[in-house]
C-alpha cells in the first residue's frame, strides 16, 4: 500500500505540472517563452563561461546584450505556437540551445575559440570519440538513447491545446516578435552594444553573447562585397604592383612547405623545467637558418582556416565569424594560391597528409588551390599511431621522398621538374590525458610547481609527442642531404595545442604566436623575420625570386620597405583583391580567372591493377599501392576484400563471369570512394 501512495502522489504531482504548463502556454504563451528564454540564456552563457556566477555578472553588467541574446532564443521557442503538442515542440525548439551550449562548454574546455555554425558541419562522430574514454563513450551513447526515448513519451503522453488553431493569429504573434527582435538589434548596434567586429572570436563571444554570436556564424559567411567595389579601385591597387618577373633560366629548388599539427616550442611556457631540449632540430634550424614568430588565426583547433591563410595569403578576418573557407567558397570557386603561383613557374604540385582525405574536404578542396596530386593516409602502408590514434609523422617521410623523386611521362613530370610538397600533419593533435597511460615511456621528463599533476601529465604527453615531430624533421633533413638536390623546407605550427595554458602561461605572451623554421642547401642567408599567416607564402616565393599573383605582389610590395599603403589600406587592398576572386567579376583578370580547377589525382603514384585470377574459389588482384583501404569492386558493387600486401588483395565473396569488370576502390572515413584504380575485365580460364 505505501509503494501504491507514493506512486499515486507522484502521478498527481505530474499532472499538476502538466496542467500548469498546459494553462500557461494556453493562456499566457508569450511571457511563458520571455521567461523560459531568459533562463535559457543564462544557462548557455553560463556554461560558455564555465561559471553559473559568471553568467549571472554577465547579465547583471551588460542587460542589453543578454536581452537581445534572450529575444532571439525567444523568436526560435516562439515557433512552438505553431504545435498542438506545445510542450513537446518547446523541448525540440530549445534542445538545439542547449546542445549548442554544452558543446561550446567542451570544445572551450580544449581550445580558446568559441564553437561556430561551421564545427557541427566538420564535426564527425568518429573524430568525437577519439577524445573520449570508454565511460564517457557509453554516457553519450545513453544519453542520446535517454533523450530519444523522452521525446517520444513526451510527444505521446504530453499535454495538447485544446480548442481551433487560429494560425493566422499564431504567426502574426511571432511575426511581432521579429519585428521587436529587428528594432531591438538596431538599437543595440547603434549604441554599440553590440558589434559586428569578430577579429577575435574569443572576446566577441564574451562581449556580445553567444547565441548572437552563433547565430551570426550561421547567416554571415563570405567576404561581404566592399562599397567601391568597380575595375578602378582594382585598378589603383594593381597599378602599385611590380611586373611579373621572367624566370627562365633560373634555378628553381624544390620547395617543401610543412604544417605541424600543435607544434611549438615547450619551453616557452613558464614554469616548466625539462630533462632535455625536446626540440633539438628545431633549435638548431633557428640558431642555423631564416626563422620568426607567426601569429595565426587560432589556438586549440582551426587546422584548415590556418592552412588557408599560407596557401593564399587572404586574410580570414574579412570571412564570417569562425567561418572555414574549406567547407563554404572553395568548394565551389578556384583561388590563387601557393601551389598555382609555383605552377606558373613549371613546378608540379602534391600536397599529403596523414589523415583522411575527406577531413575539412581536402579531397574536394584541393583541387581547386592548384595540387596535382593528394596522398591522404588512405594510400599510406606501415604507419605508427600514438595512443589516440593518430598517425605518426615519421611516415611522411618517405611519403615526401616519393613525391619529390617519382616520375610521370604521361603528366610531363621527370627528375628536371621542380615539385612544390604541401604536408599536413597530424601526430600533434589532441586530446592529451590527465593521467598517465599504461605502456607509455616519455623521452624528456618535465619538472614544474606551477601545474597541477594532470596539467603536468597532458604536458608530458604532448612533450613526447612534438620530440618525436621534431625527430621527423631531423630524419627528413637527413634524407634531403643525401639527396642533393636544391631544395628549401619551411616547417611551422599551425597553433598552439589545448593545454591549460594563457598568454601570461607563455614567455611569447600570446597563445596566437607559433614559430616556423627553414632548411635549406642552396646558399640562401639568414634572414629571421616575424609575419602573419597570411604573408608566409609571399616570403617563401620572394626568398627563391618569384612574384607572380596578385596577392602575393601585393604582400611583397608592403613588407618592401616601399610601401604607399597604410595598414588599413593594406588590408582593404587585400579583401578587394579576394572579393572579386572568389565573390566578384573577376576584374583583375580581365573577367577570365586563370585559376582552373585541377584534375587532381588522389595518391601520389596511383594504385593500380595487373592482373586477377580465381584460385580455389578466390579472387586475387595483383597490382600496385594496395592499402588496408583498398576494397575491390566487380562491375561498381564492393565485395569483402583483404589485403595480403601492397600488390595483392583477396576476395572469397564473389562468383565471377567472364567480362565482368574489375577495379580497386581507396574509401575514406565514411566508406566513400575517394578514387578507383584502372579496370580490367576478368577472363575465365575455364
Amino acid at each position: 500500500m505505501p509503494r501504491v501512495g507514493v506512486t499515486l502522489e507522484r502521478h498527481k504531482k505530474n499532472g499538476k505540472f502538466f496542467a500548469f504548463l498546459k494553462k500557461s502556454l494556453d493562456n499566457h504563451p508569450i511571457l511563458f517563452f520571455a521567461g523560459l528564454s531568459i533562463f535559457e540564456n543564462l544557462i548557455v552563457e553560463s556554461l560558455s563561461r564555465h561559471s553559473l556566477l559568471k553568467g549571472l555578472y554577465h547579465m547583471i553588467t551588460s542587460p542589453v546584450v543578454f536581452f537581445y541574446n534572450s529575444l532571439i532564443i525567444m523568436l526560435v521557442l516562439s515557433f512552438a505556437l505553431l504545435f498542438r503538442r506545445r510542450v513537446f515542440g518547446l523541448v525540440l525548439l530549445s534542445v538545439p540551445w542547449a546542445v549548442c551550449g554544452i558543446a561550446n562548454a567542451a570544445v572551450l574546455a580544449f581550445r580558446v575559440t568559441p564553437i561556430g555554425a561551421i564545427d557541427f558541419q566538420i564535426m564527425r562522430l568518429s573524430l568525437m570519440l577519439m577524445y573520449l574514454n570508454n565511460w564517457q563513450r557509453v554516457l553519450l551513447y545513453f544519453t542520446v538513447g535517454i533523450f530519444l526515448l523522452s521525446m517520444i513519451a513526451l510527444w505521446i503522453v504530453g499535454p495538447k491545446i485544446s480548442g481551433k488553431m487560429n494560425y493566422g493569429k499564431k504567426l502574426a504573434s511571432i511575426a511581432g516578435i521579429g519585428v521587436a527582435l529587428a528594432v531591438v538589434s538596431f538599437v543595440s548596434h547603434s549604441i554599440f552594444a553590440i558589434g559586428a567586429d569578430f577579429d577575435n572570436m574569443a572576446g566577441a563571444y564574451e562581449n556580445y553573447g553567444f547565441v548572437y554570436c552563433f547565430s551570426t556564424s550561421v547567416l554571415d559567411t563570405g567576404i561581404d562585397e566592399p562599397i567601391d567595389y568597380d575595375k578602378k579601385q582594382l585598378d589603383g591597387i594593381l597599378s602599385l604592383l611590380p611586373k611579373t618577373k621572367a624566370t627562365a633560366g633560373k634555378e628553381k629548388p624544390d620547395v617543401i612547405l610543412i604544417q605541424m599539427e600543435s607544434f611549438f616550442d615547450t619551453r616557452t611556457i613558464k614554469g616548466l623545467s625539462f630533462s632535455q631540449n625536446p626540440v633539438p632540430v628545431h633549435t638548431y634550424l633557428k640558431e642555423n637558418f631564416s626563422s620568426g614568430f607567426m601569429e595565426v588565426p587560432s589556438f586549440g583547433g582551426g587546422t584548415a582556416n590556418t592552412e588557408f591563410e599560407v596557401l593564399t595569403g587572404i586574410n580570414l578576418d574579412r570571412f564570417g565569424p569562425g567561418e572555414y573557407p574549406y567547407k563554404t567558397v572553395l568548394l565551389k570557386e578556384t583561388c590563387e594560391t601557393m601551389a598555382y603561383n609555383l605552377k606558373e613557374n613549371g613546378y608540379s604540385t602534391h600536397a599529403i597528409h596523414n589523415h583522411t582525405g575527406d577531413f575539412y574536404g581536402r579531397d574536394k578542396v584541393y583541387p581547386m588551390m592548384g595540387f596535382d596530386s593528394f596522398q591522404s593516409i588512405e594510400y599510406m602502408n606501415g604507419y605508427e599511431t600514438t595512443p589516440y590514434g593518430w598517425c605518426k609523422d615519421k611516415a611522411l617521410t618517405k611519403e615526401i621522398m616519393t613525391a619529390l623523386s617519382y616520375e610521370d611521362e604521361k603528366n610531363k613530370i621527370n627528375s628536371n621538374t621542380p615539385r612544390f610538397v604541401w604536408t599536413v600533419s597530424v601526430q600533434g593533435h589532441g586530446a592529451y590525458p590527465s593521467e598517465p597511460i599504461e605502456g607509455q615511456t616519455n623521452v624528456i621528463k618535465i619538472k614544474s610547481d606551477k601545474f597541477d599533476e594532470k596539467d603536468k601529465c597532458a604536458i608530458e604527453y604532448y612533450v613526447q609527442q612534438a620530440w618525436e615531430m621534431d625527430m621527423f624533421l631531423g630524419n627528413l633533413i637527413s634524407e634531403l642531404e643525401k639527396r642533393g638536390k636544391p631544395t628549401l623546407l619551411i616547417a611551422y605550427g599551425d597553433h598552439l595545442p589545448s593545454l591549460n595554458i594563457t598568454d601570461e602561461d607563455l614567455t611569447t605572451g600570446s597563445v596566437y604566436l607559433t614559430e616556423y623554421v627553414t632548411w635549406n642547401n642552396f646558399g640562401l642567408k639568414k634572414s629571421d623575420k616575424n609575419v602573419k599567416t597570411y604573408e608566409i607564402s609571399a616570403e617563401i616565393m620572394r626568398w627563391i625570386g618569384f612574384n607572380n599573383g596578385n596577392i602575393t605582389k601585393l604582400h611583397q610590395y608592403h613588407s618592401s620597405g616601399k610601401s604607399k599603403l597604410s595598414e588599413e589600406e593594406y588590408q582593404k587592398s587585400i579583401t578587394f583583391l579576394a572579393y572579386d576572386m572568389l565573390y566578384g567579376e573577376n576584374l583583375q583578370f580581365g573577367g577570365n580567372k586563370p585559376y582552373i580547377e585541377q584534375n587532381m589525382r588522389m595518391g601520389t603514384l596511383p594504385v593500380s591493377i595487373t592482373g586477377a585470377e580465381v584460385l580455389d574459389g578466390c579472387l586475387y588482384i595483383q597490382g600496385k599501392g594496395f592499402t588496408a583501404k583498398s576494397k575491390i569492386f566487380v562491375n561498381g558493387e564492393k565485395i569483402a576484400t583483404q589485403m595480403i600486401s601492397e600488390h595483392s588483395l583477396m576476395s572469397d565473396d564473389t562468383e565471377l563471369q567472364a567480362g565482368d569488370i574489375i577495379t580497386v576502390g581507396q574509401t575514406d572515413s565514411k566508406r566513400d570512394v575517394l578514387s578507383y584504380s584502372n579496370p580490367i575485365t576478368y577472363t575465365s580460364k575455364e
